[in-house]
């Protein structure tokens, strides 16, 4: 099983980008989980401005690997509200499975069973920073952004009376082109491992972060861009530095885990595996393994962190102090994107 980061491809790359993936080895026979990081909206007039899209010929891409399953728990869903549940049914009629949306007022993961007996399940989950600076003003389907403090209530709860269930946790958190994952999400990932998690994989911040090995168990806090070039979205305005042109993948196999690098746009092919770290669960003595304890991490995230700017170091997962400086956060953003608005008129 590989777990890829985000996922969205314009309507200019689709062809290349399918033909590529589908003839990458490490691909084959494997279970797929990617975070698609748009709604898949065909017509072109019905395109917004300053939005991400998918193709729902998206759907012809890992052909070759054993299963595909989708995380759609990510801020870019609410771009095209009233698509989420046609880009779920498109998802499902070729056989992707998809996690990451509240079913009515529950939160409950995607499960199966593998042709060995092995039984997984699937949390997905967007830090509700983002689902309130871009809401959906439009229905009532909801990706999953409960409190952090709850949703580890959740999981545990599942794990309590799932324990035969292998339970992998795929997290849509941190900001943009943030180097390093903030204390609260480290402490997030440690409860969430202490209650029964098998991993958990982060994305959203469009550059890979750094991994740990926590009582033996991945925590890999962002991995990249699989696949969003620059210079289409946005009136192609959108374009990521060149960090942001490498990209990991966690594999697991067997007792073993590894991590995939890819570069991605950088050219001709669309996605180039180069290297692969094997069995970092028993190898992890990497530059960007961050493997420190809370008070150490805390000092390190705050000296070297890339969002300074009235931001605050989010550092517990629950309580007055967190709900207030979610809220300050937010209202940041939304002072932001008026300013910005005002910039372009």
């Amino acid at each position: 099983m590989i777990f890829l980061g985000d996922l969205a491809c314009p309507e200019q790359k689709i062809d290349d980008f399918i033909k590529c993936v589908n003839d990458i080895l490490e691909f084959e026979n494997e279970i797929i989980v990617i975070n698609l990081e748009a709604n898949i909206v065909d017509n072109n007039e019905e395109r917004k401005e300053l939005t991400l899209y998918n193709l729902s010929k998206i759907t012809d891409a890992f052909k070759k690997s054993n299963r595909v399953i989708v995380s759609l728990a990510n801020n870019h869903m609410y771009d095209y509200p009233e698509k989420i549940l046609e880009t779920k049914s498109i998802l499902e009629k070729s056989n992707i499975a998809t996690f990451g949306l509240y079913e009515g007022t529950e939160i409950k993961p995607y499960e199966f069973t593998d042709s060995k007996g092995r039984k997984y399940a699937f949390f997905g989950h967007c830090w509700r920073l983002y689902t309130n600076t871009n809401q959906n003003r439009v229905n009532n389907v909801r990706v999953v952004d409960c409190p952090y403090d709850e949703f580890l209530d959740i999981v545990f709860t599942y794990i309590k009376y799932h324990s035969d269930v292998e339970t992998y946790c795929f997290m849509h958190w941190n900001y943009d082109l943030e180097k390093y994952p903030f204390p609260v999400h480290r402490e997030l990932s440690h409860q969430l491992i202490d209650v029964g998690a098998t991993a958990i994989i982060g994305s959203h911040s469009h550059r890979p972060q750094g991994f740990e090995i926590f009582k033996g168990h991945v925590i890999a806090y962002c991995l990249g861009n699989f696949y969003l070039p620059s210079g289409y979205y946005f009136d192609g305005k959108l374009t990521y530095p060149d960090y942001s042109k490498q990209t990991y993948g966690i594999r697991f196999r067997e007792n073993k885990v590894d991590r995939i690098w890819f570069d991605t746009d950088k050219g001709e092919p669309p996605i180039r595996v180069t290297k692969i770290d094997e069995d970092i669960v028993h190898n992890h003595d990497f530059p960007d393994c961050i493997d420190m304890d809370e008070k150490v991490y805390k000092d390190f995230f705050k000296r070297n962190r890339e969002k300074k700017f009235l931001v605050p170091v989010f550092t517990r997962i629950g309580g007055v102090k967190m709900a207030y400086q979610e809220a300050w956060a937010i209202t940041r953003v939304k002072v932001l994107r008026k300013v910005k608005g005002w910039m372009r008129k």
